[in-house]
């Protein structure tokens, strides 16, 4: 298990938030992966495709020269040599998010199949 190759994925994770880069994005986001958050009582779920779409054009970041100085890893723990969880804290325009990503290695890298995500609230 190398946490190094891990933490690489989620520097680009941390540059696709912040450059809207859809050619990362594609490196990092597997086509299957599915995004979910909670609404109350409702689950919502959200395609690959869907999301990559709306990436596509958001404003980034990056655009605002935004300080990236809230990202953070929190945790990694690996399920198997090709599988691992991991919790982040990403700062995107006013919101602090939690994500959980879920990583699977697709041949020779790592890549999203399910985010998890929270908003935590504006940033101050």
């Amino acid at each position: 298990m190398n946490i190094t190759e891990i933490q690489s994925t989620l520097q680009t994770y941390f540059d696709v938030m912040y450059e809207c880069d859809m050619k990362k994005f594609d490196q990092v986001f597997h086509p299957s992966c599915s995004l979910f958050t909670a609404a109350g009582e409702d689950l919502m779920v959200k395609p690959c495709e869907q999301y990559r779409r709306e990436m596509s054009t958001r404003t980034p970041p990056k655009s605002r020269a935004q300080s990236r100085d809230k990202e953070r890893i929190i945790k990694i723990d690996f399920l198997s040599d090709e599988m691992a969880l991991a919790q982040v804290r990403v700062h995107i325009h006013d919101n602090m998010l939690a994500d959980n990503l879920n990583l699977v290695k697709v041949g020779p890298r790592w890549m999203v199949v399910a985010k998890i995500y929270h908003l935590l609230g504006l940033v101050s």
